[in-house]
């Protein structure tokens, strides 16, 4: 007890040089809110892959990799024949569009030949997509469809679009030690750049607490296991316990020791670096590290 009095009158004392030129801010009132972030992988709402009702030859091709087509556009032309002879040439069969999009992939070329059930040409919706993604088990009570998100992606990091949960799995699965929940988060809005597979990074609010006294996220530290904020009253810089309650990693809700309106400084944990140098926290610590490697048959320094 008497080795914390000293050790909080030296950083009562120590305070006004530690917090010197730092930016002060006020404790305001506003909204904090609670997320659930998860990876995953971008999908089209809607792809189909193509392919011949019976064996033939492919007489011709009308796309390419990567063609956009409108629905109805021809994609290619297949000539039934006999499984057995080919030269037994019967009705040809001409693959249509079944919805506007992109051509992913051909996998065949004229004067080929195909079977039955034979991917012939796969199309993608490029105007709608949404976030294949899996969430913790420990976060399944926190998220419900219909809440809120917000998608981005590691391929594009100034893109951020909004979005909101579609579906939950009926089964948890095993992730590597872990087990996960899969999601569907539908994205609304579109990029030029957007490419299925890409990895997405989706932030799900789960839960929002309105109109609370709150304050930046580094503007409270952890002093001898109680939370505190630096309060300047009267112009000079003072330690003030705080109670917390839930962050969203921008702001902190305050439970009790603020007012809205308070000053404080707003990087306490800057302050608090300074703090330890000026107490000489930093140098007692390296001498214990010192000490015990002595201890062990270490070298002396």
């Amino acid at each position: 007890g008497a080795t914390r009095g000293r050790n909080k009158s030296l950083v009562e004392a120590r305070l006004p040089a530690a917090t010197a030129g730092l930016a002060t801010t006020s404790v305001d009132q506003g909204d904090v809110r609670e997320y659930v972030s998860c990876t995953g992988s971008l999908m089209p709402h809607r792809m189909q892959i193509l392919a011949s009702d019976a064996s033939g030859k492919v007489t011709r091709v009308y796309v390419e990799e990567g063609a956009r087509v409108a629905r109805g556009t021809a994609l290619c032309e297949v000539q039934s024949a006999s499984a057995f002879d080919f030269s037994a040439q019967s009705d040809s069969t001409k693959l249509t569009a079944p919805f506007g999009g992109i051509v992913s992939s051909v996998a065949v070329q004229a004067g080929g030949y195909v079977g039955a059930g034979q991917p012939i040409v796969t199309i993608i919706d490029t105007s709608s997509y949404f976030a294949s993604a899996e969430i913790d088990e420990i976060d399944l009570a926190r998220v419900a469809p219909g809440m809120a998100a917000v998608v981005s992606f590691d391929a594009l990091p100034d893109v951020e679009l909004p979005g909101k949960v579609e579906s939950i799995g009926v089964a948890a699965l095993p992730r590597a030690g872990t087990v996960v929940i899969p999601i569907k988060v539908s994205i609304d809005g579109a990029h030029d750049l957007l490419k299925p597979g890409l990895t997405t990074n989706v932030r799900i609010l789960s839960r929002s607490i309105p109109d609370v006294v709150r304050i930046p996220v580094r503007s409270w530290i952890d002093m001898d296991g109680q939370p505190s904020a630096i309060r300047i009253a009267g112009g000079a810089p003072e330690l003030v316990a705080v109670e917390l309650g839930l962050s969203d990693g921008n702001y902190t809700h305050v439970l009790s020791g603020l007012l809205p309106g308070d000053e404080i400084v707003e990087d306490a944990v800057a302050a608090q670096e300074r703090l330890r140098r000026l107490t000489g926290q930093n140098r007692d610590m390296q001498f214990r590290i010192r000490h015990a490697d002595e201890q062990h048959g270490g070298a002396s320094q």
